[in-house]
């Protein structure tokens, strides 16, 4: 669960509407920290630090984006909710593996105008649109680097229903281990299900969840419904 760091204040952003006082105040992920401190991280926490709704207006104006002051809020616990979901999916393709320290997310890069080669196919063949962003998140697993593609798409809209988010989360495909653990999941989630008397030949854990047990039929992807209130 998340939680507020203590270092909270407030900025007032002036307009034609009526001021909107944006919040200082940075929810703590429940994500790890790597040894690794970027400058926009206090260093007084052992898990990442979300940026405040102060933090995420400055940014997106310094990207030539006009955002609105009175939407920073929800813009905020869509962006926490998004990251918190995707360290879950990571965290089942890690269950593939045994380490002996928890997994720790060592750095993140944003790469929204980089689409992988998957979202480029899955578009190309007409079977989804590009997605609206991308990341690569770098995860430390006792000592070692692995990385992980995440393709962010934006789910139809329907009216009277929140906004809802589609994750497609895998592991890279720049070592053979992470070809290995996608020829994994193909095999747990393709051919498991139609082998006749898997439990005879795998034992009582065939049928134990797998790294999409939380995914739904939407290509894939795991959908997340973020909560603005």
């Amino acid at each position: 669960m998340m939680r507020v760091a203590n270092h909270a204040a407030g900025f007032t952003v002036n307009g034609s509407a009526p001021p909107t006082r944006l919040s200082q105040a940075r929810a703590v992920s429940s994500i790890p920290k790597g040894d690794l401190t970027p400058e926009h991280q206090t260093g007084t926490e052992d898990k990442w630090e979300y940026p405040s709704e102060d933090m995420y207006f400055k940014a997106m104006k310094r990207k030539g984006w006009d955002p609105k002051a009175q939407q920073m809020k929800t813009i905020v616990a869509i962006h926490n909710t998004v990251n918190e979901q995707s360290w879950q999916e990571v965290l089942k393709w890690e269950s593939f593996h045994t380490a002996n320290e928890p997994v720790k997310l060592k750095k993140f890069m944003g790469k929204p105008t980089e689409y992988s080669p998957k979202a480029r196919l899955m578009n190309a063949l007409g079977w989804s649109v590009l997605p609206f962003d991308r990341h690569d998140w770098v995860v430390d697993r006792d000592g070692k680097e692995v990385r992980y593609v995440i393709d962010f798409y934006s789910g139809q809209p329907e009216p009277g229903r929140p906004l809802s988010v589609y994750l497609d989360v895998r592991p890279a495909l720049d070592s053979v281990e992470g070809v290995v653990d996608r020829l994994r999941w193909q095999f747990h989630e393709k051919i498991m299900p139609l082998l006749p008397f898997r439990g005879a030949f795998f034992g009582p854990d065939a049928d134990a969840k797998t790294p999409t047990e939380a995914k739904d039929d939407q290509g894939g992807h795991s959908k997340v419904t973020p909560k603005t209130n």
